[in-house]
């Protein structure tokens, strides 16, 4: 009996311990639910204060402007910042809520893992270290920098904000990173609002092409032939558009849109997209396109159906120019505004012989794809050949200008050619801000060297401690503009964020566009960013940082990297 009895005790005892241990794992996942409940709770409203930033920059700023082209830069800047420093202190607040209720949940979770298997969960340090990309390293370490080159420069007043009218300095930095972390990390992605970016600037590229004309819908004050569409200078036009055109170039040329009615609309984008970067008046968008062109070139060259869309947009490209061409003819003083590169394309008889070729090529792969004949391995080696050398013949012709520079007249005729000698008045200018801003970098310590005088500070150096040789030349070419970038933006990041910066810069954005285009066949939005973010850059190697245009690379930076993120392939 006492035997019986304590079999019994034991029994309970056990049961006893089993409902105990039942209780805990059912009380940790209710207030694991609970956790998980809020956490999802926070990232829904960070979510949508996320689109209506997207509405904003994509589908606003580039219509705001205040009283025409008078102060249209200042203004986009100001609303940039305004915006920008609203979604601030909306999302902060937020996100330490939601980063709370993550680490109880996370708490929780590894708690009820352990309660169930005796096994650690993998912890939030290791969940974190696991999700950082390579871009999102280099993207941590640019914020660092820019900190550091804060704190240690000369020029903080400025460095704060940036240079007065321009803006670009540490808070408008910081704001394009953590507007990348936010959107890649806390935002749902809605294609809706990744499309969004083409109707919008459907119509600014219209309003554009009727502008060289002329022709002015919207009244602009202040108009002239420098500015464009609802932008502003060429400059910061050009910059716009290839930020977002070439997404669409892509779409097209992935044939991402199914129905019929979708793919002439895109037709119509692309066309009006040509129409303008042919007329507009900056070379660097053309640059742009042809790298652009040479990537879709290299990818197209293995699959026929690829190809043969590649050459069905430049021949869209070459028929653009020639019905520019045959309005120019019919209505000879039609067209406002004309540079080298718009005269060649619009202006000469060269848009025929494009169109003539590009409808060649396009009905001989028609042809051959109906035969079914696609020589695939020819074609690689053709096309890849080629697109090597092109950038080949592009090396051979940089060192000729260096080799002319240095030794005028050592290349026989080329060296008549004005292009083939490195001047300051070379390219629109280019050699003098070029040079201007690598004597900025090299009159720096080392300090300054590694760190830069500080964000948006290339101007507070240049005109406040440059020395007489550096202001001699700037002044010698700009007069009393105030020069505030190197017109080229790798080279101006060097100056105000130094080596590290620059190398934290290049790596965030290259890193971005090898890994975007990779996607190219499992996820077309995520890949349309890589080729927004190629053409910016490109266009960058000749231009500068600026509200409309790096506000609007950075939002579908941020765009790519969700898409990027997501598990599912987009289709």
């Amino acid at each position: 009996m006492i035997e019986a009895s304590g079999k019994n005790s034991f029994q309970d005892d056990k049961t006893t311990t089993e409902e105990i241990m039942s209780r805990l794992i059912r009380k940790s996942r209710e207030t694991e639910s609970a956790a998980l409940s809020v956490k999802k709770f926070f990232q829904q409203v960070i979510h949508y204060i996320l689109c209506l930033y997207i509405l904003l920059i994509l589908g606003v700023l580039p219509f705001y402007q205040e009283e025409g082209y008078s102060h249209i830069g200042t203004d986009k800047s100001t609303f940039f910042n305004q915006v920008s420093v609203m979604a601030g202190r909306l999302l902060f607040p937020l996100l330490l809520c939601y980063l709370a209720a993550s680490l109880i949940e996370c708490l929780q979770r590894g708690r009820a893992k352990k309660n169930e298997t005796e096994q650690e969960g993998e912890g939030l340090w290791k969940g974190l270290k696991k999700s950082l990309s390579l871009t999102d390293g280099f993207a941590l370490l640019y914020g660092i920098v820019l900190l550091v080159s804060y704190a240690c420069s000369r020029y903080r007043d400025t460095a704060l904000w940036g240079e007065d009218w321009w803006f670009m300095g540490l808070y408008p930095q910081l704001a394009l990173l953590c507007i990348y972390f936010f959107l890649s990390r806390l935002w749902n992605p809605r294609k809706e609002l990744f499309f969004l970016v083409f109707p919008v600037s459907g119509v600014v590229f219209l309003l554009g092409f009727l502008n060289r004309f002329g022709i002015y819908p919207l009244d602009m004050q202040v108009k002239n032939v420098q500015f464009i569409s609802t932008i502003g200078n060429i400059n910061w036009y050009c910059g716009y558009l290839v930020s977002v055109f070439f997404g669409g170039v892509f779409l097209l040329w992935q044939q991402a849109a199914q129905k019929p009615w979708q793919r002439a609309l895109f037709g119509a984008y692309v066309a009006a997209g040509f129409a303008t970067l042919a007329t507009q008046g900056s070379s660097s968008g053309i640059v742009s396109l042809a790298a652009v062109v040479l990537v879709l070139l290299w990818l197209s060259a293995p699959k026929g159906e690829r190809m043969q869309q590649l050459w069905l947009i430049l021949l869209l490209f070459s028929a653009v120019c020639l019905i520019i061409f045959c309005i120019r003819r019919i209505f000879p003083e039609s067209m406002t505004y004309s540079d080298t590169v718009s005269e060649l394309l619009t202006g000469s008889p060269l848009p025929i012989v494009m169109t003539a070729v590009s409808a060649l090529a396009y009905l001989g792969i028609v042809w051959i794809r109906k035969k079914k004949d696609y020589p695939e391995r020819l074609a690689v080696r053709l096309t890849r050949g080629m697109c090597i050398g092109i950038l080949l013949l592009a090396a051979v012709i940089g060192a000729l200008i260096c080799v002319n520079t240095l030794y005028p007249g050592c290349i026989g005729p080329l060296s008549q050619i004005s292009a083939f000698t490195f001047s300051p008045a070379w390219g629109s200018n280019r050699g003098a801000t070029w040079k201007a801003g690598l004597m900025c970098f090299l009159e720096q310590d080392f300090l300054h060297r590694l760190i830069g005088v500080g964000p948006d500070c290339m101007a507070a150096y240049l005109y406040g401690n440059g020395s007489e040789e550096l202001l001699s030349l700037v002044r010698e070419r700009f007069g009393e503009a105030r020069l505030t970038n190197a017109h080229n933006e790798w080279l101006t990041v060097l100056v105000n964020t130094g080596v590290t910066g620059a190398t934290a810069y290049v790596g965030m954005i290259v890193s971005a566009i090898v890994r975007y285009i990779r996607q190219r066949d499992r996820n077309y939005i995520t890949a349309a960013a890589g080729f927004c973010l190629l053409a910016y850059t490109v266009n960058n190697m000749f231009s500068f940082q600026q509200a409309m245009n790096v506000s609007t690379m950075f939002v579908i930076f941020g765009i790519g990297e969700a898409y990027q993120r997501r598990k599912e392939n987009v289709s």
